[in-house]
């Protein structure tokens, strides 16, 4: 029986080391794997011999080209096959196959199928002598001539193909209802039509349509780092390797439904910005949340703010909140998007290197990513925990002797707009949705008024 075929992966990702190793011992072949160029190049003189070289091409210490350099320049590994595996296999696949003598490239991400079948074939050619002449190390051409710039990068094209697929689908979700609600001897008619459409674009509608369009400009010059699945590589992965590295860029994590934007500078959190996000993660609710303004006083403020304003200097100017407020606010909204985008099952991730916007340079939050991602993931366990135990759709009324028990001046914040919300009538979710708190704090606040009687469940 032949022995499994010895496959080097080098790559500067732990996830993909362990993702790429994972697939090729479950399809039958020896992985082993290096950090980098350099580690590769150690493991190639060291022997034993590998059928092939899965390698990425950038990396610290020595990329994926001067790996291909020295690996040429040596007689007894320069006929080893290489597979480019890199999230810039498009740009830079036809020059770094032809001056490298590599077999084959794959862009990332892929999917197992997809590997092993390019493995496979690599490994074919290579045995039936169909794959191409090898140059000699000191012949190859100078790694200038694979930069980065091959080509202009997709990323700023994809963004405004997505913000104005989002711009139309937003328009009519407000227009189509509007429209539809007149006579049809109505919407013959060009004025009824107009004023119809103009009855529902309120303020809050027209601020909506102006931050998606805020993406129809995305910088020309953003480069695209890496891109991926989250259902393939979880994204806490991707904040810790972008914090390890001391990254600066935009991270973008989208579904069919919403997106979130973490913008990192140095490997720390500025700000974390969401579009088509639930209500509980808007900037106003946590003005609420910290007493600072009233629900009633918040509807005002939106109602009279110009379309391109943002909410928290509206706020600061009319004196509501101090620019500390807006800090702090700030710094929970953008932690709770991060506990939240850490639950999702799937969507695509896409990291940018592009300038910041005006908020974020304004913002400069700071925020450590290994704190975030560990809250995230005690907060997730929480939840389960919880969840198991209250039944979202009944009725809660509040116990008044174990409520003196405990004593009303004893309350937090949150705990006293939970009591508020309670009325006697409202189910769990009704309470969750009228406290003004987010949805972890309100069902851990109402778990532990549950558990100490202050609360009380009855049938709806």
């Amino acid at each position: 029986m032949a022995s499994p075929a010895r496959v080097l992966v080098v790559d500067d990702s732990p996830t993909i080391l362990k993702v790429v190793s994972a697939i090729l011992a479950r399809n039958g072949f020896d992985p082993t794997v290096a950090r980098d160029g350099l580690a590769g190049i150690e493991l190639i003189k060291k022997g034993p011999k590998y059928d092939l070289v899965l390698l990425d091409f950038v990396m610290p210490r020595m990329n994926g080209y001067a790996f291909c350099r020295e690996l040429r320049s040596n007689p007894s590994h320069r006929t080893v096959p290489v597979v480019l595996m890199s999230a810039k296999g498009d740009k830079i696949r036809g020059q770094f196959v032809q001056q490298t003598g590599a077999v084959d490239a794959i862009t990332k991400p892929f999917d197992a199928r997809a590997l092993v079948a390019v493995i496979e074939g690599a490994l074919a050619k290579t045995a039936e002598g169909r794959a191409r002449p090898v140059p000699e190390g000191a012949k190859m051409p100078d790694e200038d001539t694979i930069a980065e710039s091959v080509r202009p990068s997709l990323v700023a094209r994809h963004m405004r193909q997505r913000a104005g697929v989002d711009f139309a689908q937003q328009l009519a979700t407000v227009m189509t209802p509007a429209i539809m609600s007149l006579s049809p001897e109505a919407r013959t008619n060009e004025a009824a039509v107009m004023q119809a459409v103009a009855r529902v674009m309120t303020s809050e509608v027209v601020s909506k349509l102006t931050l998606t369009l805020r993406d129809l400009d995305a910088p020309p010059d953003a480069k695209e780092v890496m891109s991926g699945d989250v259902s393939a590589i979880p994204l806490a992965e991707i904040l810790q390797l972008l914090q390890m590295q001391r990254q600066t860029g935009v991270l973008r994590v989208t579904t069919n439904r919403a997106s979130v934007t973490i913008s990192l500078r140095q490997g720390l959190i500025d700000l974390v910005q969401a579009r088509n996000s639930s209500d509980e993660f808007k900037l106003g609710r946590y003005f609420i949340e910290r007493g600072l303004v009233t629900r009633e006083r918040l509807e005002a403020l939106l109602r009279a703010k110009a379309p391109q304003t943002l909410l928290g200097q509206v706020l600061v100017e009319a004196g509501v909140a101090t620019n500390d407020d807006l800090i702090a606010v700030l710094e929970r909204q953008s932690s709770e998007l991060i506990y939240e985008v850490l639950r999702w099952p799937y969507g695509r991730f896409s990291f940018t290197r592009e300038p910041f916007r005006p908020e974020v340079e304004q913002a400069r939050l700071g925020l450590a990513v290994s704190a975030l991602v560990l809250e995230g993931f005690r907060r997730v366990d929480e939840w389960r925990l919880m969840e198991g135990t209250i039944n979202f759709d009944q009725v809660v009324v509040v116990d008044q002797v174990a409520l003196d028990g405990v004593g009303s001046g004893k309350l937090t914040r949150i705990e006293e707009l939970v009591l508020g919300a309670v009325n006697g009538s409202r189910t769990v979710n009704e309470v969750i949705k009228e406290s003004a708190v987010g949805s972890f704090d309100a069902i851990k606040t109402i778990y532990q008024f549950l558990q100490s009687r202050v609360l009380r469940t009855r049938a709806a």
